[in-house]
């Protein structure tokens, strides 16, 4: 009997033991992106290890259908569980997949989150004040709840189903997309009421408020916005700023692709060069729009 009991004690600790050093992957599409990546040394198995999980950073997994660092993966993925135990993942992008839902309750050190078109109903990232970048259009989303998030400076959130919003304890947010929801106020602090961002975007139908209840009034901005365009109209002709021959979405797009290889400094040069010839640009505009919109990194 005397020997069977540290024998068996010596059994539970090795389970632990092991349980503890791994982390559970359930959805085989994303322990495949993770293995194409080389991130999980441990092969197929269900599960990577803590100290595997430990080196990631930024994990780009977008439509693994379509992403070329993804070469060995077939189908689209539909669970993140696991990652929420990354302990320094500061960049997730996963764009395009078939998510219902994302946990980053744990996930302290995220700073970068695009989960556009995905299929996710609700989105809590007030357990996450590093967050300085949210992208989550065209989910289901019918909750977004942001608490106080100082760092915040761009959320969009465009197409979703949506019908309340509360920026109030986002004080640095200057760049916001939520039109093609339902919202019929966005709550907003007293700051913000009385000098409302330029980037900010919502349906006309939406307006903005205090949670006192003071409403801006918008009615009165638009009379003054017309006012000010007819003075224009009555003046001489003066010379008039280019034509934008870029739309804002596109520069958008082109600084993200960046942005996603920007980490391997080795191949910055390659990385804009395929940019440039990807999309027919001169190589002075995409240096000039990297350095103008690139929240993360700067050029060299």
């Amino acid at each position: 009997m005397k020997t069977i009991i540290p024998f068996s004690l010596a059994l539970l600790l090795s389970y632990n033991t092991f349980s503890q050093e791994t982390i559970r992957i359930p959805d085989i599409g994303l322990e495949e992106c993770l293995v194409d990546l080389k991130i999980d040394s441990n092969g197929l198995n269900g599960s990577i290890t803590i100290s595997d999980a430990e080196y990631v950073t930024n994990l780009n997994i977008d439509n693994p259908v379509t992403n070329k660092d993804l070469p060995n993966v077939y189908s689209k993925i539909k669970n993140l569980t696991g990652l929420e135990s990354f302990p320094n993942l500061k960049r997730l992008d996963c764009y395009d997949n078939e998510i219902t839902k994302i946990d980053l309750s744990q996930s302290s050190s995220i700073s970068f989150l695009n989960c556009t078109q995905n299929k996710i109903e609700r989105l809590d990232v007030s357990n996450n004040p590093n967050l300085t970048y949210i992208s989550c259009d065209s989910n289901n989303m019918s909750s977004l709840i942001l608490g106080k998030n100082s760092n915040l400076e761009s959320l969009y959130a465009s197409y979703n189903k949506l019908t309340t919003l509360d920026v109030s304890n986002c004080p640095n947010l200057i760049n916001m997309d939520v039109t093609g929801n339902n919202i019929k106020t966005i709550v907003v602090s007293e700051a913000q009421l009385s000098n409302i961002p330029a980037g900010w975007y919502k349906d006309d139908k939406t307006t903005y408020a205090t949670s006192s209840g003071e409403v801006a009034d918008t009615n009165t901005m638009v009379i003054e916005q017309k006012k000010t365009t007819k003075k224009v109209i009555e003046k001489p002709k003066t010379a008039e700023k280019p034509v934008k021959k870029y739309a804002e979405s596109f520069i958008q797009l082109v600084v993200s692709e960046y942005e996603k290889n920007v980490l391997d400094k080795a191949h910055l040069k390659k990385v804009k060069e395929d940019l440039m010839y990807k999309y027919d640009i001169k190589g002075e505009e995409i240096t000039e729009w990297i350095e103008q919109h690139s929240k993360l990194h700067k050029t060299e």
